[in-house]
Order: C-alpha cells, then sequence, then structure tokens
C-alpha cells in the first residue's frame, strides 16, 4: 500500500467537527524573516551554512514564464548525482502560484503532495490551499519531483500489468514461479530504460534538489508544506539545511526511522483496524447491505474465499484487487458505504464496484515511480527467497493483506542495492516544525506523526480525530492552527487535539 496519499484525496477525506484547544496559542520563537520583505526577484543568495557533504551547484535564478494565468511556470536544472555536480543533469517542472497580496507578501511556500509519484505541478494547478490566508500571502510553488511528471518521467512500465495480474498472496508453487517471473521483468525492464540515473531517484536526491530550488527562488529561508510521502522529503531536506527552513508543516507524517518491513507492519496493522472501523459501521448502519453476512468482515472473507476459487472474472478483479478495494476505503470514511455496497454485490456475483475501487488505488500515482523510489529508499532483501521470508512476518500481523502489501514491491528484491539507510531525523536547527496526525490513519499510522514530533528537535504535534489520510483540506482546525503557524509562527499548546 501506498505510504501516502495524493492531494487529490484532499478533498475526499472525511469532514470533521470541532475542536478542542483550537483557539489557544502559546508563543514560538520568530519564524525566520520579516514577514512584510518581499525578496528581490533576481537576487539570489548564497547558501546558509548546513550540514549537507554534498557539492551543490552554482545557483541560477528561476526564469518563470506565464502559464494558465495566474500561474507562472519554469524549470529548474540539478544534478543527477550530486556527488559529480558538474556531470549529467535533469530539468525540474516547476509553478508558482503569486501571493494574492503581494504588498503583504511573506515568501515561498513549497508544496510536495505525496506518493512517491504525485505531482506537486499539478497539485498547485488544480489549487492548493492551506487556507485563504496563506494564499494572500505566499507565493505558493509546487515541483515534480525527479522522474516524476513533466520532470523527466521514468519510462518503465509495461511489464507492470502483467505483474499485477498475479497473485500477491501465492499458496502453490506455480503461483509463487508466476509471481517471481513477473516481478523480476519489472525490476529488468527499469534498469534497462533508466540507465545510471536509476540509483539516483531516491528521495535523498529529492531532498537535496529542494534545496537548489530554494536557492533558485532567492530567498534565505522557504516555508515547506509535506503530505504524507512529501513529509520524508521536508525531514531529509530540514536535517541537511535546517537553516533553510523557514517553517514546515508535515501532515500524513512518514516516520524516516522506519523502513522495510517496520512500516509495512504498521501499515497492516492499521489496515486490519480500518477494517474494523468499516465492519462496526456497517454493522450500526440499518442501510448496509452486508447484514446477513453477519457485516463487512465475514463479506469481505467470503469473497475473497470465492476469488481465490475461482480466479479473476471478466472484470479483471483478482485477490489483489480485493484487497485494493479496501485500501481505498480506508483514505476516507465517505467511501466505506461504497466498499460495502461492492462487496455485497460481488457476492451477488457482479465485481464491478470492486474492479472500480481497485482501479482508483492503482491510479492513486504511477506504479513504477511509486516502487522505484521505495526499493532505493531503504535496505531490503536479497532475491525472491528472502522476500518471501520477510513477508511471512507481514502475514502473520495480517492474514489479509500483509503478503498483498509485501509483494506489492517484490520487484525491490531484485533492484541494485541502495546506500541508503533509514533513520531518525533530528533536524537540529530549524524553527519549530507543526507534525499533523490524524488519529484514523491507516496509510501513515498516527503513531508515526507521535514518534517524529517526539524526535524532531523542535517537533510540535497535533492529533485530529479524524478517519482518514491527510487532514489540512478537510478539518478547519487544523488548517486555521496551520494558517497561524506559517504565518505568525504560532504553534499549539501541548496536547492541543482537533
Amino acid at each position: 500500500m501506498r505510504p501516502c496519499a495524493t492531494a487529490a484525496l484532499l478533498v475526499l477525506i472525511a469532514a470533521l467537527a470541532g475542536c478542542t484547544d483550537g483557539e489557544a496559542r502559546r508563543a514560538a520563537p520568530p519564524l525566520p524573516g520579516d514577514p512584510t520583505r518581499t525578496p528581490s526577484s533576481v537576487a539570489v543568495t548564497e547558501p546558509p551554512s548546513t550540514t549537507t557533504t554534498v557539492a551543490l551547484p552554482a545557483a541560477i535564478p528561476v526564469d518563470w514564464h506565464p502559464c494558465d494565468r495566474p500561474f507562472q511556470c519554469a524549470t529548474i536544472e540539478v544534478p543527477v548525482d550530486y556527488q559529480d555536480p558538474g556531470g549529467a543533469t535533469l530539468d525540474l517542472a516547476v509553478v508558482r502560484h503569486p501571493a494574492n497580496h503581494p504588498d503583504q507578501r511573506i515568501g515561498s511556500l513549497l508544496v510536495n503532495p505525496g506518493g512517491p509519484g504525485a505531482s506537486g505541478v499539478g497539485r498547485v494547478l488544480r489549487g492548493f490551499e492551506v487556507s485563504p490566508e496563506v494564499a494572500d500571502r505566499f507565493d505558493v510553488v509546487g515541483f515534480d519531483p525527479r522522474g516524476v511528471g513533466d520532470s523527466q518521467p521514468i519510462q518503465c512500465g509495461a511489464a507492470v500489468p502483467a505483474f499485477r495480474a498475479t497473485d500477491f498472496a501465492p499458496d502453490t508453487d506455480a503461483e509463487r514461479t508466476a509471481l517471481e517471473a513477473a516481478a523480476r521483468a519489472v525490476a529488468e525492464e527499469c534498469t534497462a530504460t533508466e540507465g545510471t540515473r536509476l540509483p539516483h531517484l531516491g528521495t535523498q536526491e529529492v531532498a537535496h534538489d529542494v534545496e537548489v530550488i530554494r536557492r533558485a527562488l532567492g530567498e534565505d529561508r522557504i516555508s515547506f508544506v509535506g503530505l504524507s510521502y512529501g513529509t520524508l522529503i521536508g525531514q531529509l531536506w530540514a536535517e541537511a539545511y535546517p537553516t533553510s527552513v523557514r517553517a514546515m508543516v508535515l501532515d500524513g507524517v512518514v516516520d524516516p526511522g522506519t523502513g522495510g518491513a517496520t512500516a509495512s507492519i504498521e501499515q497492516a496493522e492499521g489496515l486490519e483496524s480500518s477494517l474494523r472501523a468499516m465492519h462496526a459501521a456497517c454493522r450500526a448502519d440499518p442501510s448496509c447491505p452486508l447484514a446477513r453476512w453477519g457485516g463487512l468482515i465475514p463479506g469481505y472473507d467470503e469473497l475473497g474465499r470465492r476469488i481465490e476459487a475461482a480466479g479473476a472474472d471478466d472484470s479483471g478483479v483478482g485477490p489483489n484487487q480485493l484487497a485494493y478495494a479496501a485500501f481505498y476505503a480506508t483514505y476516507d470514511a465517505d467511501t466505506w458505504p461504497r466498499l460495502w455496497d461492492a462487496i455485497a454485490a460481488g457476492l451477488g456475483g457482479n465485481r464491478s464496484g470492486i474492479a472500480e475501487l481497485a482501479a482508483s488505488f492503482e491510479r492513486l500515482v504511477p506504479y513504477t515511480t511509486f516502487a522505484l523510489v521505495s526499493c532505493l529508499d531503504g535496505p531490503h532483501p536479497n532475491g525472491f527467497a528472502a522476500w518471501e521470508a520477510e513477508a511471512a512476518g507481514l502475514a502473520e500481523s495480517s492474514p489479509r493483506f500483509g503478503q498483498v502489501l509485501a509483494n506489492e514491491l517484490l520487484p525491490c528484491a531484485f533492484w541494485p542495492a541502495t546506500g541508503y539507510q533509514p533513520h531518525a531525523v533530528v533536524a537540529g536547527g530549524t524553527p519549530a516544525v507543526l507534525v499533523i496526525g490524524s488519529t484514523g490513519d491507516a496509510a501513515t499510522p498516527y503513531e508515526a506523526a507521535v514518534e517524529v514530533a517526539r524526535t524532531l528537535d523542535h517537533g510540535v504535534l497535533l492529533t485530529v480525530d479524524l478517519a482518514g489520510h491527510v487532514a489540512l483540506g478537510d478539518s478547519d482546525c487544523a488548517s486555521q492552527i496551520a494558517t497561524r503557524y506559517l504565518v505568525d509562527g504560532a504553534v499549539p499548546p501541548p496536547a492541543t487535539r482537533c
């Protein structure tokens, strides 16, 4: 399952009513920079002192041009390999929505909507907004990470449909053989199409790209909003360049200290918990069509047995798609009744509703980008036998979802080794960082937000009682707190809940 949602999900998550302690604020150290200062559109500062060990290329001011008024577009050149900044380069696509009130402009707010694989350019063009006040006072800037969207996108993917047609929870030797061969084909295709740039498409490089963007914008410090996987980008950037951070909001938090099986076990447990919540809601709702089956969980399990026995039908629904449908429903409580209806229809012989939900999940981000970055962002077992051994632990933690979660990333087992090691991020030297965690988030469990807020040198946790993924845009309380933080530097008191 994706650790993160695309920004399109911001408009889907269930609405939240009320905020406890929402109006209370405690004073925080002022955010760096004069809130009324308007930096020169031409001057580029020298980089502040940082903890990074890579050599950054010379700063070149962004050459903006109009695109889809009032937006401005550009490209920013970055090295493929930061250990060789004078070598091959690639162009990052960027877009800017200038502050609505330029006379009150604070600075630039860089946005990443998640993924891996979501387009920051597309998200800003569709109208990303923390609040009208933030839009009035910040240039909102989006970018497509390397290999994504218009930033010289990853070319592989032809082998993915055949891989996804295999059973990710194999129980025969024939199914295991087919799964291994299909996963190997995905890895071999991407190795062939991406060539020498393949090892340099991970999040560590994207964090350096953020600093290149900051320098190209001509500002000493910028603000950052990361959603879901975007929170990992933000944390690694803050770790390497703490004095470049003016303010940072992390919503739907990825814990950089976990990786591989640990992160997947947390997700698997979160999915099982969400399934139980959907089951309880079904049992309490007279309109739920699964009453004759005893609720969602018995209905889900029965449909799973039937699909396993009969195989995929004309709609393309197999065991993986049933799990994908459940995954998609966890992002938004408003989608729960769609899952109930789809399972009831599936038990009646019509799997089209399951197919639609599964397809919605598969469209969240491009699979090859998601898989490629995930494979590069931490160590993993090498070879099918080692991968199966690790997947067995996930299956024990989550009999319904564990194998699907693990084997969705099976191509990693045939990927080149990565030198990146997941680690806790402290980011000493930044201002206060606002960390937002939703209690009902299965994609990025709430516990990750708690841990990140605890580990960061200046992390401040905001808890949102929300059944879904990512709070900004759906919780007025969270948006108000984020606005006061971004504009004024005010952070909420400890233990604040929305």
